[in-house]
């Protein structure tokens, strides 16, 4: 029997639908199979047509009984479906976990699930367990309970980047509580014709590599409509894409985690000691973070491939990843659209086969029925970033990478609106000079709202939240030549 725990603090991933359709369709192969709300809202009743005021028995009251008690699984356990049982909760559930409440003081309070699946998991093949989108007692009963924890990510920027950190606090949890448990991940409400979701889902698998489960599930207003109508997508819409995405779902988990039989050992093997490598080379709780009298410049270390040799970089994984996101959204923004879609309103057919970037394109702009691009000269290129020049130092970005840029620092009190620079048309750039002191001038881009390091400078350090600040030395060597255009 395998004990799934779907886990993530973020709300709106598809955790409890996830929860619900996998164990229909695990129950629709015919796997005798149980799904736990630990989740107080109970979703799980609602979504499965279990009206909460018949609910007489929860899985609170089943994790509180005394041990010696043997529990009325008649009035504890319903059977909305042919093979899938639940296990409900209501909103008193909230109320075990509180500092006083009836969970909080009993012993071994992390491992009441435990001892309850114990109590009810005779007959059953696979246990799948809604934790509540929070991290206390009760997601620690569900780690404890669980041989496997899920995590859903919605294939969205937001998601993305809280992805790495719960991915870690899950690990970080189960290491301080003598566990291993192996994590994957599911993408999920995957827009596949939208060109951010699916950059966005690509570099989902590079970060986390093979603990991405290969299938995708698509975002269908269906499997909402389902929930809405106290269904699983296998009675509301058959043959719909969330109905395919979550069968493929329970083949991959039947196949892959061994509900019958014999588990992936090589898989589960290869996994485990990379994930051990992992643990014993890095602190999940938080990034790394330079020592406080550091004033090293550092140059930029593009993150190492999964796999690599597990040494530390000066930016997180999770703030990495919203790096990456965030360049992504700033080439979208001057109209490069992955794979060939028309995310910004230009005709890819007339783009030239290698699409421009922020790094290429100054402006582009249409004209009647076709697209002009004027691309950045080698001459102006040296120019973009920061310099020094005998007004003060020249900020100079393309006039493609945004509507709106501003630079902050300690020389403005990291202020993201007083210091914007001048969009000039005519040079396809924004521009500012500003008088600094000399010496180390550490700052920052607000691009669109967007904090983000200078792409056209090299230079950078670490601050305290593993994030990258742009540096330049003012006052180090002999001034650079003005843009020639008044300021």
């Amino acid at each position: 029997m395998r004990t799934i725990a779907i886990i993530n603090q973020k709300g709106g991933c598809g955790k409890t639908t996830t929860a619900i359709n996998l164990s229909a369709m695990l129950a629709r192969q015919g796997r005798r199979t149980l799904l736990i709300d630990m989740d107080p809202q109970s979703h799980c009743a609602a979504g499965l047509g279990v009206p909460e005021q018949r609910i007489d028995l929860d899985i609170g009251d089943a994790m509180i009984a005394p041990e010696h008690k043997v529990l009325d699984l008649p009035r504890l356990i319903w059977n909305p479906a042919r093979n899938l049982d639940l296990l409900p909760s209501r909103m008193r559930v909230a109320g075990l976990e509180a500092p006083r409440g009836a969970l909080a003081n009993m012993p071994e309070k992390e491992k009441r699930l435990a001892a309850t699946i114990a109590k009810v998991s005779a007959g059953y093949d696979i246990i799948c367990i809604d934790c509540p989108p929070s991290i206390g007692l009760l997601t620690y009963n569900a780690l404890v309970a669980a041989d496997v924890i899920l995590i859903p990510v919605e294939t969205s920027y937001f998601s993305l980047q809280g992805a790495t950190r719960q991915v870690n606090m899950v690990k970080t949890l189960a290491r301080k509580m003598g566990l291993h448990r192996p994590v994957w991940v599911l993408p999920t409400i995957h827009d596949e014709s939208n060109a951010v979701a699916r950059d966005l889902l690509g570099e989902l698998r590079r970060r986390f590599g093979e603990r991405v489960i290969p299938t995708v599930i698509r975002r269908d207003a269906r499997l909402r409509e389902a929930a809405s109508f106290g269904q699983t997508i296998i009675d509301y819409a058959p043959g719909s894409d969330g109905f395919d995405d979550y069968a493929q779902l329970a083949d991959w988990v039947a196949a892959h985690w061994a509900i019958h039989g014999q588990v992936d050992t090589a898989l589960e093997e290869a996994l485990a000691a990379a994930d051990q490598h992992e643990d014993e080379g890095a602190e999940f709780d938080r990034p790394a973070e330079p020592d406080a009298d550091s004033t090293a410049v550092v140059p930029m270390i593009p993150q190492a491939a999964p796999g690599d040799a597990g040494e530390m970089k000066p930016m997180s994984r999770a703030e990495d990843v919203a790096r990456r996101a965030q360049e992504f959204l700033r080439r979208v923004a001057v109209g490069r659209a992955p794979d060939g879609q028309d995310q910004a309103g230009i005709d890819p057919g007339r783009l030239s086969a290698r699409s421009p970037t922020v790094e290429t394109v100054r402006s582009m702009n249409r004209v009647g029925d076709t697209v002009q691009i004027v691309p950045i000269s080698p001459s102006e290129r040296r120019l973009l970033g920061a310099h020094e020049t005998n007004q003060g130092v020249l900020f100079v970005q393309p006039i493609g990478v945004g509507s709106r840029v501003c630079v902050a620092g300690e020389f403005n009190g990291w202020n993201p609106d007083s210091h914007p620079l001048r969009r000039n048309t005519e040079l396809g750039v924004h521009e500012l000079c500003l008088r600094l002191p000399p010496g180390r001038v550490v700052y920052r881009l607000v691009i669109d709202g967007i904090w983000s390091a200078d792409s056209y400078n090299d230079t950078c350090d670490v601050n305290r939240f593993g994030e990258a600040d742009s540096v330049i030395v003012v006052g180090a060597g002999q001034p650079a030549e003005r843009v020639a255009a008044p300021l």
